[in-house]
């Protein structure tokens, strides 16, 4: 059987490579050929590869690529639904499953591992200055304003302020706890809304309370040097708290003016809270999750082999292996993996020093993903068009600059949507 996955790293392939022949040891009868594939040229490959009969038996990907793979046909989702129960159904976050689900409920794929955002912050000043955790948008901006003091070099929060990915991340997770939706599941624009405009101008606010000049993603160094109360952030921060040499990048004082580099501080992993769902006017996670998927083979053996194949993937020494490639990049979408002894002790030392309960409540997020990529049970392409043309990010600096209105902004942002969706 043929093992397409994105995972085309050298370091990376050689743990797959290895889990493979793990598995063809216990499966003699079963040769496993693992093909690492760009992610970007996926698409392409596996249509051409489909339309020609020779497209691989199990595809490792985004699940928004499974999801469109699945509407091509290529998806064998009576195969998916048969090794999700094996596996365990109710051992799976609900919004992971979701993530692969058609409207009916029957799976386009195996939800796999992924990563969540959350807002990340100093649980000791919180502490003392009796804030709650930052998981509402009235908390976060209380937060912010509380502990947002520049004459002594301290800010309230880290958000996007130029036009990048990070800040249309940190949007993203904002809207979808408000109920924003950039398209109907039909392909409608209904970005042009009130809870966009809301959505919006609370961003703005925030954004009075982010340290000066454009930020972006590497405004965490001011997180690692004691300067910033709260930043949003994916789970691959967790590596960067968890190790010194790791956290070393964030050290120095090359990155912006007003930073001087520091030391490590062997307390802020212990001193940093985190919540990963957040509430507007619904709970809201956000993240990228990775699923496996089984292709319509015609092949009874082939399939039977899949399967299995799939299935060993899910056991817990591969799957925590094959984790721990990435930790804090690739997090469990099983429940319980977060209570195993064996998922804490990977090579760096990382998951050791973050304890179970603290675990759990950073997976949660993977309970209530949402997407303007999917919505009930839709992949909405144009999503990915307009990410890709960068509307979101522009929208927010235009209006972060004070160039034109939000409401301006919005109906801007909405009408080039439109243009992208031929509307």
């Amino acid at each position: 059987m043929i093992f397409w996955t994105t995972e085309v790293g050298k370091d990376r392939q050689a743990v797959i490579e290895y889990l493979a022949k793990v598995f063809m040891v216990f499966n003699p009868d079963v040769e496993v050929r693992v093909v690492g594939v760009e992610e970007n040229s996926l698409a392409e490959i596996m249509a051409a590869a489909m339309g020609q009969g020779h497209g691989p038996d199990v595809v490792g990907c985004a699940s928004n690529l499974v999801v469109a793979f699945c509407n091509q046909g290529w998806m064998d989702n009576n195969g998916a639904a048969r090794v999700i129960d094996e596996v365990g159904r109710k051992r799976f976050y609900a919004g992971a499953l979701n993530r692969v689900s058609l409207p009916n409920g029957s799976p386009c794929g195996i939800p796999f591992n992924g990563w969540v955002q959350g807002v990340w912050y100093r649980k000791d000043w919180f502490d003392k200055a009796g804030l709650a955790r930052p998981d509402t948008w009235g908390a976060l901006l209380k937060a912010a304003k509380t502990l947002h003091d520049p004459a002594h070099g301290r800010y309230g929060i880290l958000i996007g302020t130029r036009n990048d990915v990070y800040a249309e991340q940190v949007f993203t997770h904002l809207a979808m706890s408000a109920g924003v939706r950039e398209f109907t599941p039909d392909g409608k624009v209904v970005f042009d809304s009130p809870e966009t405009v809301k959505t919006l101008k609370f961003y703005a606010e925030l954004a009075r309370y982010t340290p000066p000049g454009p930020q972006w993603w590497r405004g965490r160094d001011y997180y690692f040097q004691g300067k910033l109360a709260m930043m949003f952030y994916s789970t691959f921060i967790m590596d960067d708290l968890a190790v010194s040499s790791v956290a070393a990048d964030s050290l120095t004082g090359s990155n912006f003016e007003d930073l001087t580099g520091a030391p490590y501080d062997f307390r802020l992993l212990e001193n940093t809270g985190m919540v990963s769902g957040l509430t507007g006017t619904r709970t809201a996670g956000y993240g990228v999750l990775h699923a496996l998927g089984l292709t319509r083979s015609g092949d009874p053996d082939r399939s039977e082999a899949a399967r299995r194949f799939v299935r060993f993937l899910f056991r817990e020494d591969a799957y925590v292996t094959w984790l721990h490639m990435a930790p804090g990049g690739m997090m469990p979408v099983l429940k319980d993996i977060a209570s195993s002894p064996v998922f804490y002790r990977d090579a760096q030392g990382v998951f050791q020093k973050y304890r179970r309960k603290r675990l759990r409540s950073i997976l949660a997020g993977f309970d209530s993903l949402k997407s303007f990529e999917f919505e009930d049970g839709r992949l909405i392409p144009e999503a990915a068009r307009v990410s890709a043309d960068g509307i979101i990010g522009r929208m927010l600096e235009e209006t972060l600059y004070g160039r034109v209105t939000p409401e301006q902004a919005v109906h801007e942002a909405a009408e080039r949507m439109r243009a992208i969706a031929g509307q």
